[in-house]
């Protein structure tokens, strides 16, 4: 099976967030009459007040010492990039020396970061965007100041709209549709560009060096590791590559796990060749290619002969050999070409990475086994039987025997010709091997139906005359298609058996009314 999807190179790209409210909930230390909390993640985008457009905590002329407001996460947490605030219109003092807190639990007063503190010099601006860059499961607006002392209020939060930019914990880009680099730690990125927050791991990198800001292992992979994280099992190592001509470098620098060795060969008719030793189920290819290869149409092969590849399944036809080329296919070699035979090109690879799991192996480091029972690789994920099972076998992990009565590939076939419908569930053959049921040719396998005109034990027995067509069962004799009447009397016939119930007519007799009757006078 062979099924191109698509390629792509990894670039490291600078996007916008999305506001994160919609994700949670909000509450707030008291309420205004009909003022909610979750008035504020709510549009319009305003300032413009209103008992049903923003959050209102109650004020007092008692000793209220703190207002809040604040937003719980849905998910475990969030790497808040900015804040946007909307205060109500006409009253900055009430925002005096407020703050802003990322924080990990509900704790009031909040005991987490201090994202922003007003400077309280003067009236803060009612509409702000406010930086943070810090991960948390609660945003939180405080005011334990409130206005001046003289308005004997006490401290008041009123929110006309708040979005939380950022992303979930684990996820980055436009929209946080792309996950942290497994290299991270805790799977821990920045939304704006995916750089690891807390640094790297090292673990599966050659020199067990990887670059913090994009996780990268830049000098290669360990053994049997690759893509950009090496966290992808990797066929090549265990490979046999070859190339035409044999070239300046040879062509074990290209699986050798450094990418900073290459191989090269340079001429009109030239092709570099994988041969993964056995058929293998593989989803893509990962490729450094070096800075000396010529510019061009690539076409890259997939067969399961080294000569074939000619006609063989093409994965990639492109300009210049993508960093990464997924697919499904089950394959053994991979034969990369540049398009035009007749220009001197430079072919210059400095690794490849093959990512699948050898044909009896898999998951994601391909250490667990596949079903002894498969018929060829099993699926890189579940480890279910890929292409069926093995004769004799059926079901997704190929550990049911075939049931009685059945045989041979995924159980499909059928042994009802053998005694008690017993026979052997691999090749079929039946378990008693002395006769086989009526209707059958006698046979090890016992699987021919008696020819159009005979039943019974070893189709020894002819079907009755009166048959229509002679066509019976073969099995018990009766008359498939009804039986016909013309020598029976009152043209009466035993449908099944063809039998002339009322006897037969004049000058013939015997059960089917076909012989003939001769009476000898003598004088």
């Amino acid at each position: 099976m062979f099924v191109l999807l698509f390629h792509a190179t990894a670039l490291l790209i600078v996007t916008a967030q999305k506001n994160l409210t919609p994700f949670g909930q909000a509450t707030q230390s008291s309420k205004y009459h009909a003022s909610e909390a979750e008035h504020a993640i709510n549009p319009p985008v305003s300032n413009e007040w209103g008992p049903d457009k923003c959050s209102h905590t109650a004020g007092s002329r008692t000793n209220v010492s703190a207002a809040w407001w604040m937003f719980k996460f849905s998910f475990e947490m969030a790497y808040v990039t900015e804040i946007l605030i909307y205060y109500r219109e006409g009253y900055a003092n009430r925002m005096n020396g407020f703050k802003i807190f990322i924080t990990n639990t509900s704790t009031i007063p909040p005991d987490g970061y201090l994202c922003y503190e007003d400077p309280d010099t003067g009236l803060p601006d009612i509409t702000q965007t406010i930086p943070c860059n810090y991960l948390g499961k609660y945003v939180i607006y405080y005011d334990n100041k409130g206005p001046k002392p003289e308005d004997k209020e006490g401290p008041i939060v009123e929110l006309c709209y708040v979005a939380i930019n950022g992303c979930q914990k684990g996820f980055w880009g436009n929209n946080c549709e792309i996950h942290c680099a497994n290299n991270c730690i805790n799977r821990h990125c920045h939304p704006v560009n995916g750089s690891c927050v807390w640094g790297c791991n090292p673990t599966n990198c050659l020199s067990d060096f990887c670059k913090t800001d994009t996780a990268v292992c830049s000098d290669g992979c360990k053994e049997r590791r690759t893509r950009m994280y090496c966290e992808k099992f990797n066929l090549a190592p265990d490979s046999l590559v070859s190339q035409d001509p044999t070239g300046s470098q040879p062509a074990n620098l290209a699986n050798d796990g450094y990418t900073t060795s290459c191989s090269k060969t340079q001429g009109h008719n030239i092709t570099f060749q994988v041969d993964l030793k056995t058929e293998s189920f593989v989803t893509g290819m990962y490729i450094t290619a070096g800075e000396q290869i010529t510019e061009g149409n690539y076409t890259v092969y997939a067969s399961n002969t080294s000569t074939s590849w000619k006609t063989g399944h093409v994965l990639y036809y492109g300009n210049n050999l993508p960093a990464e080329i997924k697919f499904i296919a089950v394959l053994r070699y991979l034969t990369f070409v540049p398009q035009v035979q007749l220009q001197d090109y430079i072919l210059e690879l400095c690794e490849i990475g093959i990512i699948g799991c050898p044909s009896t192996h898999y998951g994601p480091m391909c250490n667990e086994s596949c079903p002894e029972n498969c018929h060829g690789p099993c699926d890189l994920k579940t480890g279910n039987c890929a292409f069926g099972c093995l004769n004799g076998w059926t079901g997704d992990n190929c550990a049911q025997e075939c049931l009685n009565g059945t045989f041979g590939r995924n159980c499909s076939e059928f042994c009802a010709g053998c005694l008690s419908s017993m026979c052997d569930p691999v090749n079929g053959e039946c378990d008693d091997t002395v006769s086989c049921s009526p209707g059958y040719l006698y046979s090890e396998y016992c699987n021919t139906r008696c020819f159009q005109g005979f039943w019974g034990e070893n189709c020894s027995r002819t079907c009755s005359p009166t048959c229509i067509d002679q066509h019976c069962y073969p099995e018990n004799g009766s008359c498939v298609w009804g039986c016909d009447p013309q020598n029976c009397l009152n043209h009466k016939c035993d449908i099944y058996t063809g039998t002339c119930t009322d006897g037969c007519v004049s000058g013939l007799s015997g059960q089917h009314c076909n012989t003939c009757e001769y009476v000898l006078k003598f004088s």
